[in-house]
C-alpha cells in the first residue's frame, strides 16, 4: 500500500525544472529596488590578478581589516601594502573565466578554475614593477553526516582541499603561474567516502579526492595596442579541462556548502583529467577556452598520456555581476573490456552575485546533460546560493537529474533499465566562530530531503533525507613570502 507522502500530488520533473528556471531568473537580477551589481576594485594585487572567476567579483563584507576581497580570485586576499599601488583596472578580466580556469570564495585553481585570466599586470612600462607572490589557501572541513532509509549510514569525515601557487610578473605584459591543489582526503575520508544519498559518483558517498589533485603552469600575454587583449597557453600533467563551470568546491554560491551536487559528474566533473593541455583568448569581457586532455584513467599523481579528448568552453561577463557561460567536450573514456567509448558532454550557466544592501546574495544555475557512446543523453538541472549577512551565510541548493538503476546498483522491480528523474533539496546555515587575520573558523549544519521515483524506492525507502554538521577551517596567505 502506498504510504500518504506517495499519494500527495508532486510536481513532475518538467514542472520542477520550470520553477528552478524562474528561480534563477529572480536571483539573477536581484530585487529590483535593492539589487546591485557588486562593485568592482579598481585596484588589485599581482598576487590576485592571476586568476580567471566563473563569477562576478564582490566586495565581501564578511573580510577582517587585515583582508580584502579579491574580485580577480573570488576569495578572500590577505592585504599586502606593497601590493596596493593603484594599477589600471582591466577591463579584459572576466569574472567567470575561472574553472578552465575559475571561480570561488573558497577558491582557486584549475584551467578552469583560475581561469586562465592573466594574472599579469596590464600596466605600461611606467607602472608598478614586476613581482613575485605567493599563494596558500586551504578549506577543511570535519563533517558528521547522517543519511536514513535502508542505504542510510553515518560517519565522521574530512573533506577538504588546499591550494599551492607562484605568480611571477616576467614583463609587464607577460605572467607566469605554476598552480599546485591537493586533499588530505585519502586520509580524512578514506574509501569509504562521506555519506551522501543518490550520489552516483561513489554509490551513495562522495569519493575522496586524490593527494594531488592539479599541477598547472600557465603563462599569460598581454596583446594588443592597449593590452586589452591577453592570450594563455596552459600545460598541466594534471589539471582541470574546458568542461562546464567553476566546481562545485570552487564556486561562490557553495560556500559552506561540503556536499557535492548529485550531478557532479555531468556539470563539472573534469577538474582533474590527465595531460591537459589548453589555450585562451580573452577580450573585454568574454573569454574563449579550448583544451585537449587524456581521457584514460588516472593511476599515479602525475600522469602523462597522448590527449584523445577536447572541450570547449565560453564566458561572457554581461555587466560585472552577472556571469553565462556553456561548453561542450567530446572524451574518450576506457571501458572495463579494455576499449573506449566516445562521450560527450554539453552544460550552460548562469552566476550572479549582489549587494543587497550591507548582504551578499550569490547564485549559480547550471544546466547539463552527458551521453556515453550513443546511448541516451541523461539531463540535469541545479539552482544554488547563500546569502552572506555578517558572520551568518545562509545556502541552499535543489537539483533535478536523470539517474539509471545501474549508477546506483539498483535492481528494479519491472527489470527496467531506464532512467528516472530524482530530485534533491538542501537548505544549511553556517556562522563564523573565529576571525584573526587570514584564519576563519565556521560552524554550520544542513538537511536534505531526497525524492526517488516509486522504481528507486525498495532501495531508499519512500522519504529519504539526510544531516550533516560541521566545522569548517579557511586559511588564506598571499604575498612575496606569505
Amino acid at each position: 500500500m502506498q504510504t500518504e507522502f506517495q499519494r500527495r500530488p508532486r510536481l513532475r520533473p518538467i514542472e520542477r525544472a520550470l520553477i528552478l528556471t524562474c528561480c534563477s531568473s529572480l536571483l539573477a537580477y536581484g530585487v529590483p529596488a535593492y539589487a546591485q551589481p557588486v562593485p568592482q576594485e579598481s585596484s588589485a594585487p599581482p598576487e590576485a590578478r592571476h586568476t580567471l572567476t566563473h563569477s562576478a567579483g564582490a566586495a565581501s563584507p564578511n573580510c577582517t581589516h587585515v583582508q580584502h576581497w579579491d574580485a580577480a580570485i573570488q576569495m578572500r586576499a590577505a592585504n599586502d601594502a606593497a601590493a596596493q599601488q593603484t594599477v589600471e583596472p582591466q577591463s579584459a578580466q572576466s569574472p567567470d573565466a575561472a574553472h578552465a580556469d575559475g571561480n570561488s570564495p573558497n577558491s582557486t585553481l584549475g584551467a578552469s578554475d583560475r581561469s586562465m585570466n592573466s594574472s599579469m599586470s596590464m600596466d605600461t612600462p611606467s607602472g608598478p614593477k614586476p613581482k613575485t607572490t605567493l599563494m596558500f589557501h586551504l578549506n577543511q572541513f570535519m563533517v558528521y553526516s547522517s543519511t536514513s532509509g535502508p542505504r542510510g549510514k553515518s560517519r565522521l569525515t574530512g573533506p577538504g582541499y588546499w591550494m599551492l601557487s607562484y605568480d611571477n610578473d616576467l614583463t609587464t605584459s607577460n605572467h607566469l603561474s605554476i598552480d599546485i591543489m591537493g586533499s588530505p582526503e585519502q586520509l580524512t575520508v578514506g574509501e569509504k567516502g562521506t555519506p551522501q544519498l543518490l550520489q552516483t559518483d561513489h554509490i551513495d558517498n562522495m569519493h575522496a579526492h586524490d593527494t594531488i589533485m592539479a599541477f598547472e603552469v600557465r603563462d599569460a600575454l598581454a596583446i594588443g595596442a592597449d593590452n586589452k587583449q591577453q592570450l594563455t597557453f596552459m600545460f598541466a600533467p594534471r589539471g582541470e579541462a574546458a568542461i562546464g563551470p567553476v566546481p562545485f568546491m570552487h564556486r561562490e554560491s557553495a560556500e559552506g556548502n561540503p556536499d557535492a551536487p548529485l550531478g557532479h559528474s555531468l556539470q563539472d566533473g573534469f577538474h582533474d583529467a590527465s595531460t591537459v593541455l589548453g589555450v585562451e583568448y580573452r577580450i573585454v569581457r568574454t573569454t574563449a577556452q579550448l583544451t585537449a586532455f587524456s581521457g584514460q584513467n588516472i593511476t599515479q599523481p602525475f600522469p602523462l598520456h597522448r590527449p584523445d579528448s577536447y572541450a570547449v568552453r565560453l564566458n561572457e561577463d554581461i555587466d560585472g555581476h552577472i556571469v553565462v557561460g556553456a561548453s561542450y567536450a567530446d572524451v574518450l573514456l576506457p571501458v572495463d573490456t579494455g576499449g573506449a567509448e566516445h562521450n560527450q558532454f554539453i552544460s550552460a550557466w548562469l552566476t550572479t552575485t549582489h549587494k543587497i544592501a550591507e548582504d551578499t546574495l550569490k547564485s549559480a544555475f547550471v544546466v547539463a546533460s552527458a551521453r556515453a557512446g550513443h546511448g541516451a543523453f541523461l539531463n540535469s538541472l541545479m539552482e544554488e546560493a547563500v546569502y552572506q549577512r555578517g558572520k551568518n551565510h545562509f545556502y541552499g541548493r535543489a537539483e533535478v537529474l536523470q539517474i539509471t538503476p545501474a549508477q546506483l546498483e539498483l535492481t528494479t522491480p519491472s527489470g527496467a533499465e531506464n532512467a528516472k528523474w530524482v530530485e534533491a533539496l538542501t537548505v544549511g546555515y553556517e556562522r563564523s566562530l573565529f576571525e584573526k587575520n587570514a584564519l576563519h573558523l565556521l560552524v554550520g549544519g544542513s538537511y536534505t530531503k531526497d525524492f526517488v521515483p516509486a522504481a528507486f524506492q525498495p532501495g531508499y525507502g519512500s522519504d529519504p533525507s539526510g544531516v550533516k554538521i560541521y566545522l569548517r577551517l579557511n586559511l588564506m596567505m598571499s604575498g612575496p613570502g606569505f
